[in-house]
């Protein structure tokens, strides 16, 4: 496969980086990543989708700000779903397109819904794998959780980032989180994903900002009025061996959602295209293809 083409736009000064495959057409096909993820990630994803697709796909995948390669919000600044929308409105609209199909995974999959039911007439088809949303909280819990967010960000200049003598140590140590991961992609990850500190050893390019938890609560019954506004087809992909935690409210979520599809990628744990990049690509060019 022909590598990804580098762009960025502008956010009201800060830089979105995206990588962009195929020839640019109607209709894009958005890969929004997870959390501490990066674009090029979907890589080996792409290449088992354009290599099943019976036509050529213009595919577009953003990092999402503080993450890879696009810019961090500095001092004084933090990391809200909001902001990762009004990142994707302003990618969308550089586009200049009628309509996208969206694909995120985990906390991706929350940015691609709530973008969906912010704006449902732009988004044709929407593909949400592992990302139907974070664990629902409280409204009790909003000030232990802002509590929280205050002694972590404070405590935060304390914190020394961690550090790898090599590429190959930072592989290893994603391949003991997820043992499905091939060494050769892993290698891959942490290349892609990686850059050199001052003192001249590896740490990742996320913002370690994202290591503090955030202040404001997931609320479940927000979240599906924005589901309840998605017109478009939807489709749920979960990996048939992930381990990631049962939202107690999921039926709900799920009956929120009027044009549902869901199902299952085997061989595959809560990161579905990299476990299983083949197997995924099948059920998303079925349901491209409909």
């Amino acid at each position: 496969m022909k590598p990804p083409r580098d762009h960025t736009v502008d956010v009201r000064g800060l830089k979105i980086h995206y990588l962009e495959w195929g020839e640019p057409a109607e209709e894009p096909l958005l890969l929004i990543h997870g959390f501490l993820d990066h674009a090029r990630s979907w890589q080996p994803f792409v290449a088992a989708l354009e290599k099943k697709s019976a036509k050529p796909i213009w595919i577009i995948a953003p990092d999402c700000r503080g993450h890879g390669d696009s810019g961090w919000v500095g001092a004084g600044g933090y990391y809200h779903f909001p902001d990762y929308l009004w990142d994707l409105d302003c990618l969308i609209g550089c586009l200049d397109v009628p309509s996208v199909t969206l694909m995120g995974h985990s906390m991706g999959g929350t940015i691609s819904f709530l973008y969906s039911g912010t704006f449902p007439g732009t988004v044709r088809k929407l593909i949400l794998v592992e990302g139907i949303g974070p664990l629902p909280m409280a409204f009790a819990d909003a000030p232990p959780r802002m509590e929280k967010w205050l002694a972590e960000v404070s405590a935060l200049p304390q914190k020394k980032s961690v550090e790898y003598a090599t590429l190959e140590q930072a592989a290893e140590r994603l391949r003991r989180k997820n043992p499905r991961l091939k060494p050769e992609l892993a290698l891959n990850l942490a290349r892609w994903g990686m850059k050199r500190a001052e003192s001249g050893k590896w740490v990742w390019k996320f913002d370690p900002l994202h290591r503090t938890a955030a202040p404001q609560p997931f609320y479940s019954g927000q979240a599906m009025e924005f589901l309840r506004r998605i017109e478009c087809p939807v489709l749920l992909v979960q990996g048939k061996e992930s381990r990631h935690t049962l939202r107690p409210d999921l039926q709900q979520r799920l009956e929120a959602i009027a044009h549902r599809s869901m199902t299952e990628v085997g061989d595959s744990g809560h990161m579905v295209h990299h476990d299983n990049p083949e197997g995924l690509a099948d059920v998303v060019i079925k349901f491209l293809s409909h």
